[in-house]
């Protein structure tokens, strides 16, 4: 189409000029109207400030995964460590209680050679008092009740026992099972019969 105008004749018969305006806003028919995009339109400065926000929140999101990353690795690194130290703190007390055990064989092996109650019996107490210095070795210690005052805080009392003597009232006569404190807590307390003077 040529968009050169185009000579025209005036009333006078002289030639002139038409002009054809091709601006859309003059286009009144809307079947030729193209559809414009309505964009915001913002000073320089703003749409450089968007851009360097947008950009800002680019890295910030890239350096979040990044964190959230480290912290997955970290937290399964952690994770196999101590499940790592556990399994080696479970050897180390498993093995002392192993020396028991030997040693509770060599007594059986022994008693049954010999023939004797009395090495069967050294064995034990031999292995008992091995077994002791183990128990001593990771913080366990006995605690002595027997004759002593009933303590609640350490003792449980089973039942009473008549006493004929004033002063064994509130001691404890016999240890049903020895309690055991652990780093000066109480594991396990003991179960004792407590005497009673009427």
């Amino acid at each position: 189409m040529d968009n050169q105008p185009k000579p025209t004749e005036t009333e006078s018969g002289k030639p002139g000029f038409q002009v054809v305006d091709k601006r859309q806003f003059l286009n009144l028919d809307p079947a030729d109207r193209t559809p414009v995009e309505d964009k915001p339109r913002y000073p320089s400065f703003v749409e450089e400030l968007m851009a360097r926000t947008a950009a800002t929140e680019r890295k910030f999101e890239e350096k979040k995964q990044q964190i959230d990353e480290e912290i997955a690795r970290t937290k399964a690194r952690l994770e196999s460590d101590f499940e790592r130290r556990l399994e080696l703190d479970k050897q180390k007390m498993v093995l002392p209680f192993l020396e028991v055990l030997d040693n509770l064989q060599r007594a059986i092996g022994a008693a049954s050679q010999a023939g004797t109650v009395e090495g069967l019996l050294k064995g034990v107490q031999m292995t008992v008092d091995l077994f002791l210095a183990k128990l001593q070795a990771i913080g366990i210690e006995p605690i002595e009740s027997l004759n002593r005052p009933f303590d609640p805080n350490s003792a449980e009392a089973v039942s009473q026992i008549s006493v004929s003597e004033g002063s064994r009232d509130g001691i404890v006569i016999d240890e049903l099972e020895r309690g055991y404190s652990m780093n000066g807590q109480l594991l396990r307390p003991a179960r004792v019969r407590v005497g009673h003077h009427e």
